[in-house]
């Protein structure tokens, strides 16, 4: 906020800078249109996003002369004395203004002040307006076009990548390394592209091969290898900030996320082209439907954190719930930009983007493609040729349930105001009068997919009685917001048996359907008839929800006034046993639902036989034969639907799902969209018009506004695969690249904008970038190409004259040493300790206790036990939470889900070495190591050299040897193990 007080006003200004602002101030006063030309741009680009119009921060705006020159803000002629130069101005190395942004240059100051030193004039009615960058003349905007590649004597330069990488370092006065040693190429390759240690008897091998194709043999093999699928999802999902729980204050679980994990392992291990892989991401169910990767794919636009509060807690309705669907867009938005594009789209949120040619209209616009979608679990069909025959069948079914609703529609117009009356009077009444419910609901059958399977129940008394009345009560439930009657058959026969054996029927109601009873009685009079056995045989179900069932609450027997059915035994062709509300004893227990109003029922049936009647009447014997077939139509579908395979569930970006709470789904119809000013829900402008953001100057960016919300999406991925997209092909290679050498061509791989870094070999990534889109887009040959290449294979030693010119070896003259990142060290010490279970896919296993509470879980992890064997899988298969992650993984750089890691920090601090010496985990492994090595290995010695096979993939020196073996039999070979698991040469690739 500013602050305009003139006893804030603090400087370090010298004499000097004072002497030198008197002669700048000069010649702005021999430039008329200093302002518009020098000061202008400047204030628009830098300070009128916050401070404009009347809900500017502060309360402060810029905007017109009239607030600015208030205050003292500025003081025309005196520079020293306006307070604007004391808020821009550093002290030490923060200035006030800009908040949470870069401090004005000392040129971009001196500017000011030298307006202000001139008389600070400023136009009449001259209004700033907020700047626009509107230039591409960026590198990343440039269109793709192969780069010659230079020509190169040196026979180092084997590949096209040695020839680019070469000319940059004669052009810097570098030399390239040596190259690595055999032992060294297989422990970094193999970890580069597996995350896992290479075997004893797999180094051996390579070192000794005399194959002069042994080390490209070494790669395909690695490629082919499932765990290379492992390793480079992991780095995918760390860009699209994937987690198995929700993250902000409830932290849900997400149980369907991993669905999307095991298709980026899949896609990677089966080298899918990135077109396809980046279009099922973001429209698979449009562009590839029936399949189950256009499926699986839209996990990434659910992937990142999601406000549970904000959504179910909070109505779309009020400011809040807004928000919540407004931030959820921008998470989409940004993730989809980030990812595929390197570009920082969500700095346009709040005004244009600031150094970038993106305006807040194309970034509503974006937001508006994803203005039908949400986060939900979505069902689906593994199988194509079952997902056809589900689509056909549902259209079916439509079409079955469409004809059914025409025959009642024409029943009810015949029966005229009369029925509709009656109608409408029975349903008053149901409402009027809520049921008194039991906890015991009754009997319920067991469910099947056939309306006219035959179920039955009986009840059998003590003893024969001469019974004068049965009375049946019918079940209250809410499932499928059925409520009274749940249950009643449609067609039923009551049949009662003496002693001897002999039965009678007492009703026969299976010729036609009997009306819905609600929580009226059904009750028969007999003729004081011999009774120890009464039987209900449904013939005719009632539905459920897509299927059919047969539920009775209660069934009595009078004796007089006296029901003598009371706890009498009950038998059942089937039954769902599930207590205390289903069970067949139910039946006889005594308990059934009730009317609050005991006149209700009475009305209800008066009515509901004067309906029926009319019903009765009016229903022509055409009408029943089309509702007939409608009826048997619609079992038939049913039926078939039931018999397909179960659908699996994955964790996407949907539009149709379960409601739950005030999180309902859109389907389909995209939401208003505004564009917010200053990202304010509370202060919408114009109606965002879906579209894309600009490439080009004369780029055309938006989309037809009447596109459906699946066509948004089509559009978009089309857009983000064009062959001539420049930011896209860039932007994958550079990824690639990076997690080879440890840093991109380009630093900051998700920001390829003016304030990312710019690339140190441009016309390498350009060839790069043209060379894996043109050339079939598959990974593992850009892998090949890249770990093929004598660049690659440098040693990792420090050659002094080289780091003096360039320390961080940003031009590649060796190869980078690096860190394991986390899951590698605790795959690794799982892997060499004989651990590691490489079953693939399914649910993340858990690393902590999981305590379910009301509001939220928690994950307990000082109470896991880190022996249990289900959590010995790679690590890639754990259940991420985002609230409260592994503290080990934590202190080793893993990566923090709730946002986008491009790249991981790696440091070396003390908590490392404690935790990998002390951890649980380790203190585990450390012993399985030891049961490992004595298991393989006969005598100690054997056993220290088998140990640093394992870690280092070499032998120990005699001098090692000598040492460990020592250490062993003073402290035991257990505590040996954990301290070779904290070796940097165990942790460290070179």
């Amino acid at each position: 906020m500013l602050l305009l007080t003139k006893d804030r006003i603090a400087f370090g200004w010298s004499l000097a800078a004072a002497v030198g602002l008197s002669f700048a101030a000069a010649s702005a006063r021999a430039d008329d249109n200093f302002f518009e030309n020098r000061v202008a741009p400047l204030l628009s680009q830098r300070c009128l996003s916050c401070h404009a119009g009347d809900s500017a921060k502060g309360g402060f705006s810029i905007a017109e002369s009239d607030t600015f020159f208030a205050d003292g803000f500025v003081e025309p002629g005196e520079s020293a004395a306006s307070h604007l130069i004391a808020l821009i101005t550093p002290q030490g190395s923060k200035a006030e203004m800009p908040k949470d942004a870069d401090p004005l240059s000392s040129e971009e100051i001196a500017t000011i002040a030298e307006w202000i030193d001139a008389g600070a004039q400023w136009p009449k009615g001259f209004v700033l307006q907020e700047a626009l960058v509107d230039d591409f003349n960026w590198w990343s905007f440039q269109p793709l076009a192969r780069p010659p590649i230079p020509p190169q004597s040196d026979p180092w330069a084997k590949s096209p990548i040695d020839q680019f990488v070469l000319e940059k370092l004669r052009e810097k006065g570098l030399t390239h390394s040596p190259p690595a040693d055999r032992r060294t190429l297989i422990r970094r390759l193999t970890y580069d592209l597996t995350g896992l240690p290479p075997t004893p008897a797999e180094v051996a091998q390579f070192v000794a091969d005399p194959d002069p194709n042994a080390y490209e043999n070494l790669v395909d093999r690695l490629l082919d290898s499932k765990h290379y699928g492992e390793r480079w999802a992991r780095h995918w999902l760390d860009v699209a900030k994937y987690a198995d729980s929700n993250g902000y204050d409830k932290d849900k679980l997400r149980p369907n996320a991993w669905p999307y994990r095991d298709y980026v392992i899949r896609s990677f291990n089966e080298d899918k082209p990135y077109t396809r892989f980046v279009q099922e991401q973001i429209a698979g169910d449009v562009l590839f439907p029936g399949t189950a990767d256009g499926m699986l794919g839209l996990g990434f636009i659910a992937a990142g954190p999601w406000d549970f509060i904000g959504h179910v807690e909070v109505s779309e309705a009020k400011l809040d719930g807004k928000v919540a669907r407004n931030l959820d867009r921008d998470d989409m938005v940004s993730g989809v930009l980030n990812t595929f594009c390197s570009v920082t789209v969500q700095c346009a949120r709040c005004h244009n983007h600031k150094f970038d040619p993106i305006t807040q209209q194309q970034y509503y616009g974006l937001q508006a493609v994803f203005a039908a979608v949400d986060r939900a679990d979505r069902t689906f069909d593994s199988e194509p040729q079952v997902a056809q025959q589900r689509v056909q069948l549902q259209r079916q079914l439509a079409d079955a349930r469409s004809l059914q609703k025409s025959v009642d529609d024409a029943i009810v117009a015949a029966g005229g105001s009369e029925l509709a009356e009656l109608s409408q009077k029975i349903e008053t009444l149901n409402k009027r009068s809520k049921p008194i419910k039991v906890d015991e609901h009754g009997y319920h059958s067991a469910i099947v997919a056939n309306q006219d399977s035959e179920k039955w129940v009986e009840v059998e008394l003590p003893e024969e009685v001469t019974a004068s009345q049965i009375v049946l009560h019918a079940c209250e439930d809410d499932f499928n917001k059925i409520g009274a009657g749940f249950g009643f058959p449609k067609r039923f026969k009551l049949e009662a048996a003496d002693d001897a054996g002999n039965w009678t029927t007492i009703h026969d109601a299976t010729a036609g359907d009997f009306p819905n009873p609600g929580l009226m009685p059904v009750a028969y009079a007999i003729a004081n008839q011999p009774v120890r056995r009464v039987r209900i045989t449904a013939t005719r179900l009632a539905e459920r929800k897509s299927d059919f069932i047969f539920a009775l609450a209660e069934l009595e027997v009078f004796a007089g006034n006296q029901n003598v059915a009371t706890g009498a035994t009950v038998q059942s062709l089937d039954s769902i046993e599930a207590p205390i509300r289903w069970r067949r004893q139910n039946l006889t227990d005594g308990k059934w639902p009730r009317m609050e109003d005991p006149d209700v029922p009475r009305q209800i049936q008066e009515a509901t036989v004067k309906r029926d009647a009319i019903l009765a009447a009016v229903t022509t014997p055409e009408l029943v034969t089309r509702r007939e077939d409608a009826t048997r139509k619609i079992a038939k579908a049913e039926a078939a639907l039931a018999a397909l395979p179960p659908q699996q569930i994955v964790y996407a970006a949907a539009t149709d799902f379960q409601p739950q709470g005030n999180f309902k789904p859109t389907g389909g119809k995209p939401r208003e969209v505004f564009v917010l000013h200053r990202g304010e829900v509370a202060l919408p402008g114009d109606p965002a018009v879906p579209g894309v953001i600009p490439l080009a100057s004369d780029s055309q960016w938006q989309f037809d506004p009447t596109l459906s919300e699946s066509e948004r999406r089509a559009q978009l991925a089309a857009w983000l695969t064009d062959p001539e997209h420049p930011l896209v092909w860039r932007s994958i290679v550079n990824r690639i690249w990076q997690y080879h050498f440890g840093q991109g061509i380009v630093a900051t791989p998700n920001d390829f904008g003016r304030m990312g870094a710019e690339p140190t070999h441009p016309e390498l990534l350009d060839w790069l970038a043209v060379e894996f889109r043109d050339g079939g887009q598959s990974m593992k040959t850009m892998h090949r190409m890249i770990v093929t290449s004598n660049t690659y294979q440098q040693a990792s030693d420090d050659i002094v004259a080289n780091s003096t010119v360039d320390g961080s070896n940003q031009y590649l003259w060796r190869s980078n040493r690096r860190r394991l990142s986390a899951e590698e060290v605790r795959d690794s010490i799982l892997s060499v300790s004989g651990s590691l279970d490489e079953t693939m896919g399914g649910p993340g296993f858990y690393l902590f206790a999981l305590e379910k509470t009301a509001h939220s879980p928690h994950f307990e992890y000082h109470k896991f036990d880190p022996a249990d064997k289900r959590s010995h899988r790679r690590s890639i298969y754990r259940f991420i939470a985002r609230s409260q992650p592994n503290p080990f993984l934590t202190t080793l750089d893993c990566a923090d889900s709730s946002q986008s890691t491009p790249r991981r920090n790696e440091t070396l601090t003390s908590l490392q070495a404690l935790s990998l010496l002390n951890n649980k985990f380790n203190l585990v492994m450390s012993q399985a190591f030891a049961k490992r090595l004595e298991t393989e290995s006969g005598t100690l010695p054997e056993q220290v050299t088998l140990a640093m096979q394992l870690l280092a993939q070499r032998s120990p020196t005699a001098e090692e040897r000598e040492d460990l073996v020592e250490y062993a039999k003073t402290h035991g070979l257990q505590n040996l193990c954990r301290i070779l698991l904290n070796l940097s040469e165990f942790v460290f690739v070179d």
